[in-house]
């Protein structure tokens, strides 16, 4: 059975969303949320890598540092080649 996950991003939009509808909006009397401010705000998350894919709490706790590295899953690094000296 596999185990769904959540998108990051979308709560994060909501979370930003939220902030923007309940404390800016009502001071300023313009709906910046509805009126773009909603698509600029995920295209930013996107350009700061967030990613657009479900991820479950182990994922979460992977990146976060909780947990190491998923031992099934064997990443390849490639060599960086650097000057030796002349």
């Amino acid at each position: 059975m596999p185990v769904e996950g959540v998108r990051i991003d979308l709560l994060l939009l909501e979370c930003v969303g939220q902030v923007i509808r309940t404390t800016v909006e009502p001071r300023t009397g313009i709906r910046l949320w509805d009126g773009g401010l909603r698509d600029v705000m995920a295209a930013k998350l996107s350009e700061m890598g967030i990613s657009n894919q479900p991820m479950t709490l182990v994922d979460l706790a992977r990146v976060a540092g909780v947990l190491g590295p998923d031992p099934n899953c064997i990443e390849v690094n490639p060599r960086k080649r650097g000057c030796r000296g002349l």
